[in-house]
């Protein structure tokens, strides 16, 4: 239901500026037909056509990708990010009750990533959502081609479950004030679709990451406290003064009846109790240890 069921037919045109890939010195041309369509069903996936060619474990993208890397960058322009997470909530549920030990699990227990991070094939072309910390987040131009795409963002998510690795993520709208950096922190949500596992060094070794291609992120950030209101220092003395007095008011208006009844004995006979006992219990009711 909702936006997931709406229908979108999307033509692209071939990419432009696209150098010749070589293969056993034979060139082959990627260029793919400018009637094919970047989805087939409305944006639940990316047109496998596209796909056939992106291999995991490349480093960075890779000529061969650059129709899918494109397509879905423009595709993820024209559909709403609302539809594009309904149609990623609904392939989560389907992996995980296709998955034994999970079927039955709360949906929050299911490790997405880890599932993306294993079975690539599964998800290529899919949507996905996590949500997570951008730890790194930059802007780059995205190269020659004919959709109108310049800009892009280039995100680094960490998620809960993703021990420690971060998945990459690029998109063509930021929030406004999200910033940029190599040493952030911040809180997001992505739902965007799955490439490819994207190879990037590291400083040890080569290692892997999801790739997903998104719109734009949703942005979770941290409000800073409220700014306290600075109250003058004489303020805060005539308040003093004016406490001060309203306590000696309501003591000497207090005191008055005491005295009488201390300096006088009401009829009381002074050989039956002394002035000092007398005196000692004035409200005439013991004393209660506090609580």
């Amino acid at each position: 239901g909702g936006l997931a069921c709406v229908w979108f037919t999307v033509l692209c045109g071939p990419l432009l500026g696209q150098p010749p890939a070589v293969i056993d010195d034979e060139p082959v041309e990627w260029d793919v037909p400018a009637n094919t369509p970047a989805t087939n069903d409305g944006g639940a996936t990316i047109n496998p056509t596209l796909l056939e060619p992106v291999r995991d474990n490349t480093l960075g993208i890779a000529y061969e990708d650059r129709p899918a890397y494109f397509y879905t960058l423009w595709l993820c322009q024209q559909i709403p990010a609302q539809a594009v997470r309904e149609f990623a909530l609904a392939y989560r549920d389907r992996r995980q009750a296709s998955d034994p030990n999970y079927a039955k699990q709360p949906k929050s227990r299911f490790p997405q990533f880890v599932d993306v991070f294993h079975h690539p094939e599964e998800y290529r072309g899919r949507p996905v959502t996590l949500q997570g910390h951008f730890r790194k987040l930059i802007r780059y131009d995205a190269g020659e081609n004919d959709l109108g795409i310049g800009d892009v963002y280039e995100g680094w998510i960490y998620t809960a479950d993703s021990q420690g690795n971060p998945a990459v993520v690029v998109f063509t709208e930021k929030p406004a004030s999200l910033p940029l950096g190599a040493d952030i922190n911040e809180e997001v949500r992505i739902s965007g679709y799955f490439l490819k596992m994207y190879g990037y060094d590291a400083q040890d070794t080569t290692r892997r990451a999801p790739l997903f291609i998104a719109g734009t992120v949703e942005w979770f950030p941290v409000l800073p406290p409220a700014a306290g209101v600075s109250i003058p220092t004489w303020v805060y003395a005539l308040i003093t003064a004016v406490a001060i007095l309203l306590v000696w008011g309501l003591w000497q208006k207090s005191e008055s009846p005491r005295l009488a009844s201390r300096f006088h004995s009401g009829g009381r006979n002074f050989d039956d109790f002394p002035p000092q006992e007398f005196l000692g219990d004035i409200d005439g009711r013991p004393v209660e240890p506090h609580h």
